[in-house]
Formats: C-alpha cells, sequence, structure tokens
C-alpha cells in the first residue's frame, strides 16, 4: 500500500523531503540557485493542456507558495490531454484539483490563493501584485489583462500555447522596461479601436469581449500541449536563474513538431506576413478553419 506524506507526518521532516526530492537537480544546479527558484511566488493561470502539466512540473521544484486562477471545472473532452483530468476529477474545479495534485508532491508547499473564476479587474492585482513571475497559460482575449498588470508591477510573465501541430512559447520580462514595445502599442490601438481599455471593463463587458472574440475550440494533440508546459518551465527556470538564454519578447521560441522544426522568431518584423494578419487579420470561423486545415495540410492529413 502506498502512502502519501502528510505535514502531521513525523516519519520525514521538510528539510529530508525537499533534501530528496532535489537530489538529481542539485547535480546540475547549486543550492543557490534553486533556493531562487523554490523562494519565488509562482501565480498559475489555467489549468488545461499546458498549464496542468506547468504546475506538476513546478511542483516538483519543491516551489514554496503558489497562486492559482481557473475558472472551469473538468469535463470529458479535457481527458484526452489535461494531466489533471481523470474518471475521478470530472466536474471539479481544476484549481482545487491543481491545489491537491501540488500538495500531494510536495506537502510543504502553500497555496496562498486560489480564484475559482476568470480573471477581471479586481481579482488580477491581488494575483499578480507580490508574485514573482505569472504563468500565463489561458487564451481569452481578456487574458490580456495578465500582462497589462504585471507589466504595472514589473512581475515576468512566461507564456506558451499549442500552434495544434507544434508551440510557441515567450518571456515578457517585465522588470526590464523597454520591453513593450512601440509597434505593439500600434497594434493595440489598431486592433482595439473604439474599444473601452481593457484595464477599464466590468466584468460584463469582459465577457462580452470574450463571446466576441474568443476562437472555436482548437484541436489538441496531448503529445503538444505537454512539450509546450516543459518549454514554460524551462524558460521559467533559465529566467529565475540567469543561466542559458532566454527567448525574451519580442522574439518567441517556435516549433513545429510534424516536420522536425525549431526557430526564434521576431514578433511584428516587418517582413513577416504573420505581422499584418496579426494587426489587421479578422477574427471568426472563416480564418480560424483555414489556419487548422493549414496545419493539417503542414501534417500530411491533408492533400496540399
Amino acid at each position: 500500500m502506498i502512502k502519501i506524506l502528510t505535514e502531521s507526518d513525523n516519519t520525514m521532516n521538510e528539510e529530508t523531503y525537499i533534501n530528496g526530492m532535489m537530489e538529481r537537480t542539485l547535480l546540475f544546479y547549486d543550492k543557490e540557485r534553486i533556493e531562487k527558484v523554490r523562494n519565488t511566488v509562482f501565480a498559475i493561470a489555467g489549468f488545461g493542456g499546458v498549464g496542468a502539466i506547468t504546475a506538476e512540473l513546478l511542483a516538483r521544484w519543491g516551489i514554496k507558495r503558489f497562486r492559482l486562477l481557473d475558472k472551469d471545472r473538468y469535463e470529458p473532452s479535457n481527458i484526452n490531454r489535461q494531466l489533471f483530468a481523470t474518471s475521478k476529477t470530472l466536474g471539479q474545479y481544476k484549481v482545487d484539483v491543481a491545489a491537491e495534485r501540488i500538495k500531494e508532491i510536495n506537502p510543504y508547499a502553500e497555496i496562498e490563493m486560489i480564484i475559482c473564476d476568470r480573471v477581471d479587474n479586481e481579482n488580477v492585482h491581488s494575483f499578480v501584485k507580490g508574485a514573482g513571475i505569472v504563468i500565463q497559460t489561458t487564451d481569452s482575449p481578456s487574458s490580456q489583462l495578465f500582462y497589462r498588470v504585471a507589466k504595472q508591477y514589473c512581475v515576468p510573465v512566461v507564456n506558451g500555447y499549442s500552434t495544434i501541430i507544434g508551440c510557441r512559447v515567450q518571456v515578457y520580462d517585465y522588470r526590464n522596461k523597454n520591453v513593450y514595445c512601440k509597434i505593439e502599442s500600434i497594434r493595440d490601438r489598431v486592433k482595439w479601436r473604439g474599444m473601452k481599455d481593457i484595464t477599464k471593463m466590468t466584468r460584463d463587458e469582459l465577457e462580452q469581449l470574450d463571446e466576441q472574440w474568443m476562437h472555436p475550440p482548437m484541436p489538441s494533440l496531448n503529445f503538444v500541449t505537454n512539450i509546450v508546459g516543459a518549454m514554460i518551465v524551462c524558460e521559467t527556470v533559465k529566467l529565475l536563474t540567469k543561466t542559458g538564454k532566454n527567448c525574451c519578447f519580442p522574439y518567441y521560441i517556435d516549433f513545429d513538431l510534424f516536420n522536425n522544426r525549431m526557430s526564434v522568431r521576431k514578433l511584428y518584423s516587418p517582413i513577416e506576413l504573420e505581422t499584418y494578419k496579426k494587426i489587421f487579420g479578422k477574427k471568426g470561423k472563416e480564418p480560424f478553419h483555414d489556419f487548422v486545415n493549414e496545419c493539417k495540410k503542414k501534417a500530411g492529413i491533408m492533400k496540399v
């Protein structure tokens, strides 16, 4: 029978438990760098296919304090890819399941905030302020609030998402005040022209924004979403330990798993067609279906 260690269990104290957990990691990183990661307050938004594996891996770094936000409950369509989605967790809030899983891995971790709700202009400030880093994996248009508020409090954000057959990951190091480039300001003015500033929207207005701009459900492959989560943790650890080379805005890591390609690309490059699609492109079902079909062609599912 497997015994789950609890905080009241005196057979192993915290130091012994954490040292055992980090034994293999210590063969690469020194204790000072590991403690830098462990002492960072992690605010994780979203516990879908990407966010769940991210939380799982971070828990195994012995992180001491977490903040968790997600409004959704688990449903059967999540089981194909979302690590915490099982027959036993269907109907439960994702944040509650994530908190329980984190504590199973590290019973000494503190879940200092659980928000079973959508992000809005009230809860986003308590969620971000005082955090050491924000992990942003939600995909609703209102998720832009995380970036705007993180910039305000100079908290770095690591973001990653699936592109069906690949993924994109990047770091917004808002400790650097030059991270928000002019062309993105232009993009915001064009894209959101005639609309109220998102940081001043009411809860109802944010819901209307998501209804208007949210894309239909994306095809999701579990090996893709899990890789995104692992890459997010990689970029996070590199950022906090100041090791390796981060892919910071306006650059991002672009993976195509079906064609064995990885590249570092620049957002809003004037020589790339995608820049103009991002700024001036239409939203809706037709462009979305075109994108899905393009991915199928690249994967060899549809004939070119």
